[in-house]
């Protein structure tokens, strides 16, 4: 047991006794000044009254008892009594950058998952989030931030332009020798993470379908290595996994050993409306992969405070309610 603001003891000790002096004085002043009673020793040699004078006494004794123990539970209160204990937190600070491919086949799915993340930022306490998108070339739509009002309007600013005939969200993205070239998106999207120092978690949520058209100057398993090498997890969700053409089902494959070899997971889907439970599914795993350093931590403990309060003023309202009558 420690006391915080220790110091308030000497304080309080210290009012106490020029009140005490001050009533003291008081007391004599009032003495000096008092009028003397003829034959007051008949008067207190009455049975009754000396009943009624010890009853008093021993009143005001338990009055001023109980007024002591609101006094020490006022000091043990200020003094702020803690106790220290040790504990380990569970940290949930992770980095997450999402990686979305912007080719015309995913554009559908692009939506779901910038409206699932638009409410997660809303939850988020500790993560920050990275926004990239790619195609020929990737353009990071916003750095790693914890400014979840920014990411909110950063990611409805985006679903507002997949809906528009405007296309902005291409800008940028068609610098490079084909389309959707998922290797260097996923080697952009990997390199996007800061202060290699600190114990972070740090995940890409790769939205592909892997149907590459063009050269890469990164092949996707060059760039699964590469993040696996910063160790960054890489999380894959794949709309284009079906077995119906023999070539998908190679394209599935490659995506599936990939993400698998950076610690990850792999998810296919055909059907848009099931991404909110796959992105709650990444997010849940990433937030239990992490514990902090253990930490002492002081915990107050006014319950004996109080509880000298609460009996001294119980004790002193019925006292004074015995005295009246």
């Amino acid at each position: 047991m420690e006391l915080i603001f220790w110091w308030t003891i000497p304080v309080w000790a210290a009012l106490i006794v020029v009140v005490a002096l001050l009533l003291r004085r008081r007391r004599a002043e009032r003495a000096a000044v008092s009028l003397p009673i003829a034959h007051r020793d008949r008067l207190t040699s009455l049975p009754g009254y000396a009943r009624a004078l010890g009853r008093y006494r021993r009143l005001l004794v338990l009055i001023v008892a109980s007024l002591a123990l609101v006094l020490f539970g006022a000091v043990a209160l200020t003094a702020r009594p803690a106790s220290v204990a040790s504990v380990q937190p569970e940290l949930k600070n992770r980095d997450i950058v999402l990686c979305l491919d912007i080719s015309g086949s995913m554009v559908d799915y692009d939506k779901e998952v910038l409206d699932v993340f638009g409410e997660l930022a809303q939850q988020f306490t500790g993560e920050r989030i990275s926004l990239v998108v790619f195609n020929a070339s990737a353009v990071t739509r916003f750095p790693l931030t914890s400014d979840y009002d920014y990411i909110s309007k950063q990611l409805a600013e985006l679903r507002e332009q997949f809906d528009s005939t405007d296309s902005d969200y291409y800008r940028g993205t068609l610098y490079g020798n084909g389309s959707s070239l998922v290797g260097d998106g996923l080697a952009s999207c990997a390199v996007r993470f800061d202060s290699p120092d600190q114990e972070r978690s740090r995940s890409v949520i790769l939205v592909t379908d892997n149907l590459i058209a063009g050269k890469p100057v990164f092949t996707l398993p060059e760039a699964g290595e590469l993040a696996r090498s910063r160790g960054v997890r890489v999380y894959g969700i794949n709309p284009g996994d079906t077995e119906a053409k023999a070539y998908l089902a190679e394209l599935a494959t490659e995506f599936r050993t990939v993400v698998d070899g950076t610690g990850g997971a792999y998810y296919a889907l055909d059907d848009p409306a099931t991404i909110p439970s796959i992105v709650d599914d990444i997010t849940a795993q990433q937030a239990a992969s992490m514990t902090g350093e253990p930490e002492l931590v002081l915990v107050d403990q006014p319950a004996f405070g109080v509880l000298l309060a609460f009996v001294g003023l119980a004790g002193f309202f019925g006292l004074v309610w015995r005295l009246r009558r």
